[in-house]
């Protein structure tokens, strides 16, 4: 298959090490942060570092927002949805993130929850002003750093 034959190709995976070393200018540090949890773990599992120079280092990042969400708070949106009637709204990403007991926001829409995707928060504002008599969810993330905490901070 196209695309991912590409990525198990060890002889080309040597190509681009070499192509990266000869690029590194070695008297320069070189970082780089991946975001993303999937990320971490390819480069993990398949020793890509070990194929980088020693001036080049992988600096792990918090996650995107989907791969760190705590699980209780997609059991809190479904149950909203099951049990307070509440309409839910989020992004496509969201839909799919496990939760618990064998649940996502998905397979609680398929349950019957009012679990609807939207592309912004506008759209979220504009389902709400439309149906004034639901009450509705905008069930949105950001990137860490500017999500909310999970605990309160000290200051």
């Amino acid at each position: 298959m196209k695309y991912v034959d590409e990525f198990r190709d060890g002889e080309l995976a040597s190509r681009l090490a070499r192509a990266i070393r000869a690029e590194a200018d070695p008297a320069r540090s070189y970082a780089f942060m991946e975001f993303c949890g999937g990320h971490t773990h390819a480069i993990s599992r398949y020793g890509v570092t070990d194929l980088l120079p020693p001036n080049v280092r992988m600096i792990h990042g918090p996650g995107c927002p989907v791969c760190v969400l705590p699980i209780g708070r997609i059991d809190m949106a479904i149950r909203l949805a099951l049990a307070e009637d509440v309409t839910i709204l989020t992004y496509g990403d969201c839909l799919r993130v496990p939760a618990s007991n064998g649940l996502s926001m998905l397979k609680a829409k398929a349950q019957g929850a009012d679990i609807r995707m939207v592309y912004s928060a506008a759209d979220a504002l504009a389902l709400a002003q439309r149906e004034p008599a639901r009450q509705v969810v905008f069930f949105a993330i950001g990137f860490s750093a500017s999500r909310p905490p999970r605990r309160r901070p000290r200051w």
